[in-house]
């Protein structure tokens, strides 16, 4: 799989690689909301500087959206970071962040280029 996951005292980081498909993507999000760690956590880190690419077909960024607004109602106003430089990277994540809000999501989306801005954001109350 073309990720780390690292789970960190409030919440997740996501370190993706190489090329990226629906189904890493799909995966990561099983493996987050399976764990009892998800029910306390506050914010997730996708850290995208190292990927190359990615295959995230449409209906699968609705699929995603949709699981994450249903999980919204259980982990109320967690925080999404997501940090990348590639500009088509950047368009999936949006079109993701896009869906969400249309779907009422309280979940707050931001996107930087540097990972310590994100957790500057981060720490933001």
């Amino acid at each position: 799989m073309p990720f780390h996951t690292i789970w960190e005292k409030e919440g997740i980081k996501w370190e993706f690689y190489d090329f990226v498909t629906s189904r890493e993507i799909y995966k990561a999000n099983e493996m987050f909301f399976s764990d009892p760690r998800s029910e306390r956590a506050k914010y997730q880190i996708v850290h995208t500087l190292d990927t190359i690419g990615v295959e995230w077909k449409p209906l699968d960024i609705v699929e995603v959206s949709a699981n994450d607004v249903a999980a919204s109602r259980k982990l109320c106003k967690m925080k999404m970071a997501y940090i990348t430089n590639n500009k088509k990277i950047r368009k999936k994540i949006e079109k993701y962040v896009e869906i969400s809000r249309n779907l009422n999501s309280d979940w707050h989306f931001r996107g930087f280029e540097s990972e310590e801005k994100a957790r500057l954001w981060l720490g933001e109350k």
